[in-house]
């Protein structure tokens, strides 16, 4: 889970670069999104590595 919510957050990272004449909206939607992406990998990541695998 951890992994495929970093690779969706740098996909829109990389659509964001890729496209720099979109819309604030659609530009600060995007960045929310990423930014919970991120933090959703940071937090699966980190409970994984403290407790292992199981948990």
């Amino acid at each position: 889970m951890g992994l495929v919510a970093l690779a969706i957050g740098a996909w829109v990272v990389v659509y964001l670069v890729g496209h720099p004449g979109l819309e604030g909206g659609s530009r600060g939607l995007a960045t929310g999104t990423a930014v919970v992406c991120f933090g959703f990998a940071a937090y699966v990541l980190i409970r994984r590595v403290r407790r292992g695998p199981q948990h």
